[in-house]
């Protein structure tokens, strides 16, 4: 190969790489879509780099796992399109002399299975496209104080809170949802073919027909129960399918309890909750009953930049009542002043509460 064609070779990789990068970042437009049939369509080479940068993510193999998408159903579907935007191969392959990697001459048919799966691939919608049937791993995160909502392919509704990531990867037996990190409430779509797991750390959390939400801290996992029933496994079971209902490692948990599962331990029993609480993070709000000091100044700290510190172990563990604005850390600040014994300092970058010392109780 001479320099020329090696110059030619590496364009057309980058151009490759352009378009997959493209592809799996958001859905093309109508015009960028037919551009890049287009482009496909022009040499099988240029299926072969695409092929190459796709190889790099995924196997395509795994496309034909889902017997509902099979390839002879993606060919038919080819077949049927009217647009002229999927081409048949075999016959420009017969033309094509043998180029780098693969001769085309011997295996033009493969060439035109692998298009026609690509184009049927982009031309599913995009529900199909998600990593659904392809068996993909998707990462859905949120910054610092932010939050958001996804509609999962599979018709679940993913809300996710301040400072949270969850991986969904599904498969023909389930559909696995890691917790990375943070807090997350699953309303969990019905599908009596693929069980709904949720796995933070060592903590398993199968949905039978629910809603709920699960928060992952430093050394626990929080799982309440909104609507439903679901079965929390330990880190005692290999495998929720090792454990039964009976088993000291399973704990099933109904509407309006919670269970905190402590280093991979399950608690002996769920206990009631107040689901107002639970949920007011849905509406950026904070709501506390009775609840340590300490636990609600972290609660806010989850959602700003101006952080509370609270150095009094003591002062940590008093009780304390109310309903704020995640965001409004003034008229928290506010309300702590007036608390008998508390002393406010606001600085730039955070606020000390600490006891006052029979000086002024706000500032």
């Amino acid at each position: 190969m001479t320099s020329t064609d090696q110059q030619i070779r590496a364009a057309i990789t980058q151009r490759a790489a352009d378009w997959f990068v493209a592809n799996r970042a958001a859905p093309l437009a109508d015009g960028e879509r037919a551009a890049f049939f287009a482009w496909l369509k022009a040499s099988p080479i240029h299926v072969e780099e695409y092929l190459g940068v796709a190889a790099l993510e995924r196997d395509l193999t795994a496309a034909t796992d889902d017997s509902a998408m099979t390839l002879s159903a993606l060919l038919e579907l080819a077949r049927q399109d009217q647009s002229g935007r999927v081409v048949d191969l075999i016959t420009a392959a017969e033309a094509e002399p043998q180029h780098g990697r693969i001769s085309y001459r011997r295996a033009g048919w493969s060439v035109a299975a692998v298009i026609t799966l690509i184009v049927g691939a982009l031309w599913m919608p995009v529900k199909m496209r998600d990593g659904q049937w392809l068996g993909l791993p998707k990462t859905y995160q949120t910054a610092h104080g932010a939050q958001a909502v996804w509609h999962l392919p599979d018709g679940s509704i993913l809300h996710l809170n301040t400072d949270t990531a969850v991986t969904v990867r599904y498969s023909s037996t389930e559909r696995l949802l890691a917790l990375d990190r943070g807090e997350a409430m699953f309303e969990v779509a019905h599908d009596s073919r693929r069980a709904f797991r949720v796995l933070a750390g060592s903590t398993n959390a199968v949905a039978l027909g629910t809603q709920f939400d699960a928060y992952r801290h430093s050394d626990s996992t929080l799982i309440t129960v909104l609507a439903g029933q679901i079965a929390v496994f330990d880190g005692k079971a290999a495998s929720p399918d090792t454990a039964t209902a009976a088993s000291p490692s399973v704990l099933r948990v109904s509407t309006g309890q919670q269970v905190r599962v402590i280093a991979g331990v399950l608690p002996a029993a769920p206990t009631g909750v107040n689901l107002a609480e639970v949920t007011a993070w849905l509406q950026r709000k904070i709501v506390f009953d009775q609840r340590p000091l300490g636990e609600v100044a972290d609660e806010f700290n989850r959602y700003n930049t101006i952080q509370f510190s609270i150095d009094d172990a003591a002062l940590r563990t008093m009780r304390i009542g109310g309903v704020f604005d995640a965001a409004d850390t003034e008229s928290f600040a506010a309300y702590l002043g007036s608390l008998e014994g508390v002393r406010v300092e606001r600085l730039a970058t955070r606020i000390n509460v600490s006891r006052s010392r029979g000086g002024p109780r706000g500032s």
